[in-house]
């Protein structure tokens, strides 16, 4: 297998080398090709070709161009990145990074961590709304960023306005009894910025019943510059969620009044200030707060005998972080930095079930409200030369009331040669903290144990990019390989009141990520990307189970995966664009058997279309007027992203959006 995938990466290396002109082109473009300064991996603004990790970024431009309401609907074309929805609209939504767990990525919105403590995220609910961009770093992040950064980072930046004050805004309808619409505002100077922007998304889903959704958004910055050594911003985005789902645990049409609330708050505020040309100490504070609940009364008066329950549960996730760093530019190649960071979490759960099985009972549900405190700190250093060579050394220590220190690392370096290639390798160690359940729920069947360690990856990646016809043309190509190992498992085995998690299990995954843009004078874009990913459980630490087992693939990771877009500008009026998505084929579990049993799911390809005709071209005292019209899965594929759960068929969506 190793064999077989070196040979996938030589061939796509040599592939870029050659620059073969049968390949089509890559849309999420790898870091050489883009024009802005990019700032997850480091924490700073840094040129594209000085950054020796892989990144990708997608612009709010793009988005509204495409139509893309949600951000996992955005990360599916990134290279390495799988989404996993369970069922409809609003049904809970996952994101694997290169083969890595679900919890492996860290979520940030303006640089504030929006995860539950333990890494876990729903993706169902984070829009689009406001988005000036989309950082997506594919590979360990913790010693910038801390835990749960172990597969990938996405970080989330709302815009800021400039010029004149402008309005916008736009609504759309169509299938499954959608209806979508916005408005914002935005403007700025060279001292001040600012943009606001509320929305609200309401779908009937794809059920018979009980699967209407909402969503309601509200988000905005602000920006100043005081004086010419000071910057200071405040951004906060807060959603507002009910998601009714039919649905059990298995995907069957059992329940017509069940349903989750979400809301979710963050607020990010940054400092700046420069002390002469040399050195800059930024201050950075904000925190994240989510609620959570979930319902599920009897349906109706006679439901009262035979298997049934209602469910109350409450939950309440908060994290509240401050850091401080100092930035020294020594020299015009030599950049040095040295921060700390501190960290508060806190969670609480509580609800109860009432169960009719065997008599009427009723217990509580795994509660707990605890915190823990982490404090890091961290060193860095860039090195840019104009001989083309960029190094990147980091090192972070992080101690953790709960689990103690722990020591992660990141070292890289890149080389640009004349001939607009660029070669670059990394090797960094990365951790997650275990999850608040895992270390302090006390319930029959669910007991934490708090001395657990953090689960904690080695990864290094290799990768060669090459710019044809005065960039134009770019080709890439990525190796990664990435050892998990003290992975957290459920011990079903363990004595009454006894811990049942405990850690142990290890994993690998490793592939190979390729891909190639081409843009033309005639206004068209084409983009085309490759993954190969071969994941396996090493060790299932004592407790096998149909979804995690010694020597067998990781569940709901394909083996390849594929993305093909295309975009157009007609006549200076019209953009058309469209996306073709490819899956292959993965294994998940059927709970709907007893005992659940492992499958594959067959693969899939979607073909989603985009187009935005202008209708009246913006000028003085008049607005801009367009008409959009989408087509998702145009040719109406059935699939399942999970066992039993289908996704959603054609959905055919218009409207019209302004500006002034």
């Amino acid at each position: 297998m190793r064999a077989r995938l070196l040979g996938a990466a030589i061939l796509s290396m040599a592939m870029v080398l050659g620059g073969s002109p049968s390949l089509a082109a890559q849309e999420t473009q790898d870091t050489t090709r883009l024009p802005e300064l990019i700032v997850t991996p480091t924490r700073l603004p840094t040129r594209p070709d000085a950054v020796v990790s892989s990144v990708t970024t997608i612009s709010g431009d793009d988005l509204k161009a495409r139509g893309v309401r949600f951000v996992q609907d955005a990360l599916r074309d990134v290279p390495g990145a799988t989404v996993v929805q369970v069922g409809s609209y609003g049904g809970v939504s996952s994101l694997f990074m290169r083969g890595g767990e679900s919890d492996y990525v860290k979520v940030l919105v303006d640089g504030v961590p929006v995860n539950q403590s333990g890494g876990g995220y729903n993706w169902a609910n984070l829009t689009t709304d406001n988005i000036d961009r989309i950082e997506i770093l594919r590979g360990p992040g913790s010693v910038i960023y801390g835990s749960d950064a172990v597969s990938g980072v996405v970080q989330i930046f709302t815009r800021r306005g400039q010029g004149r004050l402008a309005f916008e805004g736009g609504a759309e309808g169509g299938t499954f009894g959608t209806v979508d619409g916005h408005l914002g505002l935005l403007g700025g100077s060279d001292r001040v910025s600012y943009s606001a922007d509320a929305s609200r998304f309401t779908t009937d889903g794809i059920y018979a019943f009980n699967n209407d959704y909402g969503n309601t958004v509200l988000s905005g910055s602000v920006a100043g510059r005081p004086n010419d050594r000071t910057d200071v911003s405040l951004a906060t985005r807060y959603a507002n969620n009910r998601y009714h789902f039919p649905t059990d645990f298995a995907g069957i049409l059992s329940d017509s009044n069940q349903s989750n609330t979400e809301e979710a708050l963050s607020l990010a505020a940054d400092l700046g200030r420069r002390f002469g040309d040399r050195y800059e100490l930024r201050l950075t504070a904000g925190g994240s707060r989510t609620d959570g609940g979930f319902d599920d009364h009897p349906d109706n008066a006679g439901d009262t005998v035979g298997f049934a329950f209602a469910s109350h549960r409450d939950s309440r996730a908060q994290r509240g972080n401050l850091d401080a760093r100092l930035n020294a530019t020594l020299g015009p190649e030599l950049t040095i930095t040295a921060g700390a960071q501190a960290e508060r979490e806190t969670e609480r759960q509580a609800g109860v079930t009432t169960s009719n099985f065997g008599g009427i009972s009723t217990t509580p549900d795994t509660p707990f409200d605890r915190g823990r405190t982490t404090l890091g700190y961290y060193a860095q250093g860039l090195l840019d030369l104009s001989s083309g060579l960029a190094l990147n050394v980091n090192a972070r220590l992080d101690d953790n009331s709960a689990f103690g220190t722990f020591f992660t690392y990141r070292a890289g370096a890149a080389y640009r040669f004349p001939s607009h290639t660029r070669l670059r390798v990394s090797v960094g160690r990365a951790f997650k903290a275990p999850t608040f359940c895992e270390q302090f729920c006390d319930a029959p069947f669910v007991v934490g144990d708090s001395s657990l360690s953090p689960e904690h990856s080695t990864s290094w990646e290799a990768g060669i990019e090459q710019g044809i016809a005065a960039g134009r043309l770019s080709v890439w190509a990525t190796y990664f390989d990435q050892r998990f190992r003290d992975m957290v498992v459920y011990d079903g085995s363990a004595a009454p009141g006894e811990p049942t998690y405990r850690n142990g299990a290890g994993a690998r995954a490793r592939g190979v990520e390729t891909g190639v843009t081409a843009v033309f004078a005639i206004g068209v874009r084409a983009s085309a990307s490759y993954t190969y990913l071969d994941t396996e459980a090493t060790d299932d630490a004592g407790q096998p189970s149909a979804s995690f087992a010694a020597g067998e693939r990781l569940i709901r990771r394909p083996r390849h995966s594929a993305e093909l877009a295309l975009r157009a500008r007609v006549f200076d009026r019209a953009l058309l664009g469209g996306t073709v998505t490819y899956l292959g084929r993965r294994d998940d579990v059927d709970f709907n058997q007893f005992p659940s049993q492992r499958i594959e799911l067959p693969g899939y390809a979607l073909v989603d279309l985009a187009s935005e005709i202008e209708v009246v071209r913006a000028g003085p005292n008049r607005p801009g007027i367009s008409g959009v019209l989408r087509v998702e899965n145009l040719f109406n594929q059935h699939y399942e992203s999970v066992v039993g759960f289908a996704g959603r068929d054609r959905g055919v969506f218009g409207g019209a959006r302004f500006r002034f």
